[in-house]
């Protein structure tokens, strides 16, 4: 029997003082040196890289050419020691921090004012001969992890060296220029001083609190003056146009008449939006124009009008509102009431090149247009042609950005992972080519939910072919993370994708009974056959406003959590053993529509939602605030009478972060989110006192727990799941044993709001919703 879900809000939670009991380096031990021989060597060489900076910068005063106010070095150092920031009074700013290397290593580019020049012989001369008032030597954490200082250029900017190397010497490309934002920058400026060098410069940078993206046309030779020329540079990126992911399509003309006249509608002024962001939608369609007039239709791109000629948005339209016409066509189920309706944004046409704005400001103008249509759900299967390795790109950053809309969290956006062309699977291991295939920007978004693709759409008439992936098996289609290197969990869900099949001889290809039915900008022929990662996505999109119109009082934080805390792994999915294996290719795995609406008389959903102050003011950089501590109404003695029955207890948290996109943190997790969010539960050994000391160092001194261990029993456990801002995890147990497990923590973690009163900016709140 359907219930409604447990609407708790802010009532439960206690907002505690906090601070973790392990800060800085977590305990690493810094590597041993000779300390007077490593600080003579160090000074040496970042005293020869300064020298070789400074008289190229006098050359280009000499010769009346722009010129830097500062200098980049590379310093090469042992990843695990790499600082948050450096003191920027100090003079020196972390501009860039490159991959990980064979040895271990990681190159960091840092900018150092003119005026500053000696900030590191400095350091390194007191770490020399001074000690701490603990007898320890001054800088050592900023000395002894570095192994060489060079002078940098271009190289040390550029998205790698062997990239840069491949640019024709006088091609004439678009690159991103990426300038970090200090008291210093002016725009007029930095555009003055790239025109000089003589770039075509975009008139409108992409703006975020910490980092300007500058659009920029001109030759690899020009790219090589940027760093004695320009201050404060994170980056510089080969500008990738975006492309829609569109799959192979066979027109079928069946029944749209027949169900246009069969589907049932519930709507009215206050039923909930989707805002579509594609490549328009011919609302003219009998099975779309009730649920999109054209006063929600508009354009976010310099083209004609805000109709789909790119035969993508009206397919994608047709699955928001009805879901795969598979199943009507082939009378595996009725059509359900349509309760929620449309707006669409052009953001994409075939043939049309957005060459003039940078694609995330596309991104954020599309959203705030469907926004102002009355749209909170928003659906995106637009991406990159190119993948990328996971951290922040402009596109990804707008998008992070818009959804965390100025800490109204009130949006939530679907995205596709991307797509593997049918004709490029491997069929003899179709698994492998969803793991070569990286998902495509800007689907690495943290606040996004990113959807994948699986497929229960195996059987078809012609025995001459086959059906590659089985059934409740990751899609073909579907793109992955597995290149990410753990990074996070994208996708974090999967929908129905539809199949790909092949032939005896190993060719592969879409096929029409393997893919899912929707509408057609074809008026013509009404209803075609749609696939891939876009068909997922549409559907999500459906799931999401589904939610919302059955859960009228959640914020989007929760329904995004509601998504994944409802999401299941198929048999099919559970044999891919390795776990991270698994996440990368499926996430969580299938939302469960029905519990996903409803809560019953055997799975019961609490929803709390909060905010959450992670840090206060405190000289020099912020401080840990609070925690909140959840004691959750639980029916012990119930629970305690079930006695050994076993149970299950799923807990998920979502929370969006305000993006701050600077390329010195790319490899630093703690850099691009405000503050990054986890939780705790207590355990049935623990007492509550036990658990918050744990958790907690202000609680008092930590105890021993023997029979306490963090990773038991959990399935996606700590390290794991905490990869991202949609956070889930379960425990299976007995009801006795779960009796005692009602206490959770939701705690904060390091982000650039702890270091934001440098910026001068005030503390901010991080919503959260915990189901």
């Amino acid at each position: 029997m359907r219930k409604n879900h447990f609407f708790l809000g802010d009532k439960i939670a206690e907002a505690r003082d906090y601070k973790p009991r392990r800060q800085g380096f977590a305990g690493k031990e810094l590597p041993k040196r000779d300390r007077q021989g490593h600080a003579d060597l160090i000074k040496s060489c970042y005293e020869t890289a300064v020298k070789n900076s400074i008289s190229i910068l006098e050359e280009r005063e000499r010769r009346g050419m722009p010129s830097a106010n500062g200098i980049y070095v590379d310093l090469e150092m042992q990843h695990n020691f790499v600082q948050d920031q450096y003191a920027e009074r100090e003079g020196a700013t972390i501009m860039k921090v490159s991959p990980q290397r064979e040895d271990g290593n990681v190159d960091v580019t840092v900018f150092v004012k003119k005026e500053k020049k000696d900030w590191l012989s400095k350091k390194a001369e007191a770490y020399k001969r001074q000690d701490t008032t603990k007898g320890h030597p001054k800088f050592a954490t900023t000395v002894v992890p570095i192994e060489n200082v060079v002078t940098a250029d271009i190289y040390s900017l550029y998205t790698s060296a062997d990239e840069f190397n491949a640019i024709p010497d006088n091609l004439v490309s678009q690159y991103e220029v990426w300038i970090n934002i200090d008291s210093s920058y002016n725009s007029e400026k930095v555009k003055l001083t790239l025109c000089s060098i003589g770039f075509g410069v975009n008139d409108h940078p992409l703006d975020f609190e910490s980092v300007a993206i500058w659009l920029v046309s001109g030759t690899k030779s020009q790219l090589q003056e940027l760093p004695y020329a320009l201050d404060f540079i994170e980056g510089v990126r080969p500008y990738r146009h975006p492309s829609i992911l569109v799959g192979d399509k066979e027109n079928n003309r069946l029944w749209s008449s027949l169900l246009a006249s069969a589907a049932p509608l519930a709507i009215d002024d206050n039923s909930v939006r989707v805002g579509l962001l594609d490549s328009g939608v011919n609302n003219s369609h009998e099975l779309l124009s009730a649920a999109l007039p054209d006063d929600r239709m508009s354009t976010a791109i310099n083209v004609q009008d805000s109709i789909d000629h790119s035969f993508h948005g009206t397919d994608m339209a047709g699955l928001i509102l009805y879901g795969d016409l598979t199943d009507v066509v082939y009378q595996r189920r009725e059509i359900e009431p349509v309760t929620h309706v449309l707006s669409s944004v052009k953001i994409f046409e075939n043939g049309h090149k957005t060459d003039k704005d940078l694609y995330g400001a596309v991104i954020e103008d599309s959203i705030n247009q469907a926004t102002d249509f009355g749209a909170s759900i928003h659906c995106m299967a637009v991406t990159d042609d190119d993948s990328y390795d996971g951290t922040a790109t402009s596109s990804s950053a707008s998008l992070d950005m818009s959804i965390y809309n100025h800490g109204a969290c009130d949006r939530l956006v679907v995205v596709s992972a991307g797509n593997i062309n049918s004709l490029e699977v491997d069929s003899i291991d179709y698994l492998e080519s969803c793991k070569a295939n990286a998902v495509q920007s800007p689907a690495q978004a943290w606040n996004a939910l990113t959807i994948g693709a699986y497929t229960e759409k195996t059987i078809f008439n012609d025995t001459t072919y086959t059906a590659i992936a089985a059934p409740g098996g990751v899609s073909p289609y579907s793109k992955s993370s597995w290149m990410w290197r753990n990074k996070c969990n994208k996708p974090e869900i999967v929908m129905e994708g539809g199949n790909v099949v092949s032939d005896q001889y190993g060719a592969t290809w879409s096929h029409h009974e393997v893919s899912l039915v929707t509408t057609s900008a074809d008026l013509s022929e009404p209803l075609e056959t749609f696939q891939a990662t876009s068909a997922a996505t549409a559907l999500a999109a459906r799931l999401a406003a589904r939610i919302k119109t059955t859960n009228p009082q959640l914020s989007m934080l929760s329904v995004r959590g509601l998504m994944v805390h409802t999401a299941h792994w198929t048999d099919e999915m559970k044999r891919i053993q390795n776990l991270d294996d698994r996440m990368s290719l499926c996430g969580y795995g299938v939302p469960d529509e029905e519990l996903a609406l409803f809560s019953n008389e055997r799975c019961a959903t609490y929803i709390f939602e909060n905010c959450l102050e992670p840090f206060v003011e405190a000289s020099g950089s912020n401080k840990y605030n609070q925690l909140h501590y959840y004691d959750l109404p639980w029916p012990s003695e119930y629970l305690a009478q079930m006695g050994e029955e076993k149970v299950r207890m799923r807990i998920t948290l979502s929370y969006y972060i305000e993006p701050s996109p600077s390329l010195a943190g790319r490899y630093n997790k703690y850099r691009y989110p405000s503050a990054t969010l986890h939780f705790d539960v207590k355990s049935a050994t623990e007492t509550p006192e036990e658990f918050l000391l744990r958790n907690n160092s202000i609680e008092g001194q930590k105890t021993t727990n023997n029979n306490y261990s963090r990773q038991t029993c959990w399935t996606i456990k700590q390290q794991r799941r905490a990869r991202g801002t949609v956070q889930s995890d379960w425990i299976e147990c007995t009801a006795a044993e779960l009796a005692d497990v009602d206490k959770i923590v939701v705690l904060p973690s390091s982000g650039w709001w702890k270091e934001r009163k440098l910026l001068g900016c005030p503390v901010c709140r991080s919503k959260n919703a915990l189901d």
